[in-house]
């Protein structure tokens, strides 16, 4: 098994990929995204010029979603989100693939859910149960493996937040969950785009 080496200063884009090449390497999802999370909370520890000012930059149009990076091979992807002041995602899940997602500036909410499997889902309609709600700040790092891959991410405070996000490979569709009249969330499938 590959290990990154916490001791090599992340200093740059170019620095950061190669840490995760090796970070990504491990054997199974678990110890992989161990390592991913441990290359994160290096690189980002404290707040630092690793991001552009471009990639940076807020959306009006909602939170922005920037590829910094896509493996060639497919083995992952590297996801810049920028959260305005009250910007923030829906329920949603990460279409099966695993994600590791570090705060780089400001903070963030993370709210997670646990599908329950006491309604029939044919219907469209699914029952969550709210897991854990908390704030993370600048190097904090969390990751969701599935089948645990239910959470909301908002920005509550007025300060602009920035967020990487690496996925084990390329997320260009998930499902999201909008509370249903009568209970329940109804389950919608939305297709994912990058901001300019």
């Amino acid at each position: 098994m590959t290990k990154t080496d916490p001791t090599q200063p992340i200093r740059n884009v170019d620095d950061l990929i190669a840490s995760l090449d090796a970070a990504v390497a491990a054997s199974d999802d678990s110890a992989r995204c161990k390592q991913v999370m441990e290359t994160l909370i290096h690189a980002f520890s404290e707040e630092n010029d690793i991001l552009s000012e471009a990639m940076c930059a807020t959306s009006e149009e909602g939170y922005a979603r920037r590829l910094l990076y896509r493996h060639p091979h497919g083995a992952y992807s590297v996801v810049v989100m920028v959260w305005g002041a009250g910007q923030g995602t829906p329920l949603h899940d990460h279409a099966g693939t695993w994600c590791v997602e570090c705060v780089c500036q400001g903070s963030i909410k993370v709210t997670n859910f646990r599908r329950d499997a006491n309604r029939d889902s044919e219907a469209g309609i699914l029952d969550f149960s709210e897991q854990q709600s908390q704030m993370a700040g600048v190097g904090e790092a969390g990751k969701l493996i599935p089948p645990f891959e239910y959470h909301i991410l908002e920005n509550p405070g007025t300060e602009t937040a920035v967020t990487l996000h690496v996925y084990g490979g390329e997320i260009l569709r998930c499902n999201t969950f909008e509370e249903a009249e009568g209970g329940g969330y109804k389950l919608h499938k939305r297709e994912l785009a990058y901001t300019p």
